[in-house]
């Protein structure tokens, strides 16, 4: 059966979103909101769960930050110079689909024979890969195809605004479920290690379905 036509908004542009678009759009916030809150529990998950003073996994935060601001302008570089014939911005969410699953299981992996440098080399470089590469080849394209979808500034703030709704529920629900979801997957009713790294893998799970949903649904 065909689609029933959308028509126009009422600058007359015509309409290319449909509810299902939007939905499916929101995947990649998901994704970005995830690896925020998750790394927004990270610290005490460092000092308290793993054992890194908290000086050390603060000064690894805020290192892993500052590689961040750099990689943000590269990506946008790199982006401007794609020639996928899919596009400039959607390869990006295929492509970083896995990547984030990994990124995501591995800040809470870290192995426990891990001690001094080696340890805090691992803390550093699974943050790196998760907010500096992954998140930022996710974010870039993301925020870019915003205004790549649709001509239509009425789809576009719409968009914004089901972006804004998703990004505050899944922040929000990451907040609230971390902390009762380990304690009822560790050990005796209380979060260890393995229970975070199941929460982890969930999470993970969940953000790469997403980016396949995104790329498979979203258009330049």
């Amino acid at each position: 059966m065909a689609k029933k036509p959308l028509g126009t908004d009422s600058m007359g542009i015509q309409k290319t979103m449909r509810i299902g678009d939007y939905l499916a759009d929101c995947g990649g916030q998901f994704a970005l909101n995830a690896m925020t809150g998750l790394v927004s529990a990270v610290l005490y998950f460092y000092t308290e769960k793993v054992g890194v003073a908290a000086a050390t996994a603060a000064n690894v935060l805020l290192a892993a930050k500052i590689v961040d601001a750099f990689t943000d302008l590269i990506m946008g570089k790199i982006m401007d110079n794609g020639k996928s014939p899919k596009g400039k911005c959607r390869p990006w969410f295929l492509r970083m689909a896995i990547p984030a699953f990994v990124a995501i299981v591995a800040l809470f992996t870290v192995p426990a024979g891990l001690t001094g440098f080696a340890q805090v080399a691992y803390l550093f470089l699974s943050n790196v890969f998760l907010t500096a590469i992954v998140s930022t080849a996710i974010m870039i394209p993301y925020s870019a195809i915003l205004v790549m979808r649709t001509k239509s500034l009425e789809e576009r703030n719409k968009m914004g605004i089901f972006r804004a709704a998703a990004g505050y529920v899944i922040g929000m629900v990451i907040a609230i479920a971390l902390v009762p979801l380990t304690n009822m997957l560790g050990s005796n009713g209380v979060a260890d290690q393995a229970a975070y790294i199941k929460f982890a893998v969930v999470v993970g799970a969940l953000s790469m379905i997403f980016l396949f949903i995104l790329y498979k649904t979203s258009k330049e």
